[in-house]
């Protein structure tokens, strides 16, 4: 990463993580989407992905963690057609560091997305975006996730008596169980009836477990440890009922029936007929009162 860029650090340097992923992703015959702007961000960083991703140790990462960033993005995506085949029209990205949805997918006419997140990681994000057009109305909310952001989402337009489409990805593993409460509650009071929520949650159990020591081994040099520096979550309830308790009916999607779906290897660090495999939610919720 270029000296220039090193505001970019702690989570939002495992955004970086995760567009190498979707740049890589985006390079396959067989690709499950394809986001032209992830490349973009990792030159602006001075990542040079080709290196890491091919050789020595960031090549057995890639292997261990298989397909699962590229399963999570199209399951994310999805998720989104649905909530607009449904008629919902409002969209929130919570914690949306690289994220390129706004940009990238076709979305009906009259949709408005917020995206929120640091200072520092939205001055990165619109720097190198510059002379890219949305897809849909695109609102650019600078907010910590621990701190008020209802407020200026609620300043930039945002209508909490409509249903609302919310993603929180790659979100809950930063913040301790009273924190990811917090957020939910605040999410909960905000929803509509009608609104839908989609998150990944993975508990810190999956990271002892065989398979993720194996991926974390093979890291490019210093990945893991920034993870394991930054992980805060220590919830062990099971994720639906997590949601529940707040008002949320959810659907868990398997990450062996995504795999299958899209016809992709299930990646091994969560492979539960490996030994020592760990475990991964990818849930979506509707919001019913």
């Amino acid at each position: 990463m270029t000296d220039g860029h090193h505001r970019l650090a702690g989570v939002s340097s495992t955004a970086l993580v995760v567009g190498m992923a979707r740049a890589a992703e985006s390079e396959r015959r067989d690709r499950l989407f394809e986001d032209s702007l992830a490349a973009r961000f990792l030159d602006a960083a001075g990542v040079d992905q080709q290196a890491i991703w091919s050789e020595g140790q960031g090549s057995q990462f890639a292997e261990a963690m298989g397909d699962y960033f590229a399963l999570r993005t199209r399951y994310f995506d999805d998720y989104f057609t649905q909530a607009c085949a449904a008629g919902i029209r409002q969209v929130v990205v919570l914690a949306a560091g690289l994220d390129t949805r706004a940009f990238r997918l076709d979305w009906p006419v009259g949709v408005r997305l917020f995206e929120l997140d640091r200072p520092e990681v939205l001055a990165f994000k619109e720097e190198v975006l510059q002379g890219e057009a949305p897809r849909c109305t695109r609102e650019v909310i600078a907010a910590d996730l621990r701190e008020d952001w209802p407020t200026p989402l609620a300043g930039r337009g945002f209508r909490a008596d409509e249903p609302t489409a919310w993603l929180v990805e790659g979100v809950l593993v930063y913040l301790t169980e009273r924190e990811a409460d917090r957020l939910l509650g605040r999410i909960s009071a905000l929803s509509a009836p009608g609104s839908r929520l989609s998150v990944e949650h993975v508990t810190r159990s999956m990271v002892n477990t065989d398979q993720a020591q194996e991926a974390a081994a093979a890291a490019p040099e210093g990945v893991m440890n920034l993870l394991s520096s930054l992980w805060k979550n220590e919830m062990t309830r099971p994720a639906g009922d997590w949601l529940a308790d707040h008002g949320w009916s959810a659907t868990e999607e398997p990450l062996t029936g995504l795999a299958t779906r899209h016809t992709r290897p299930v990646p091994p660090a969560f492979d539960p007929t490996l030994p020592g495999a760990g475990r991964v939610g990818l849930l979506t919720a509707v919001r019913s009162s």
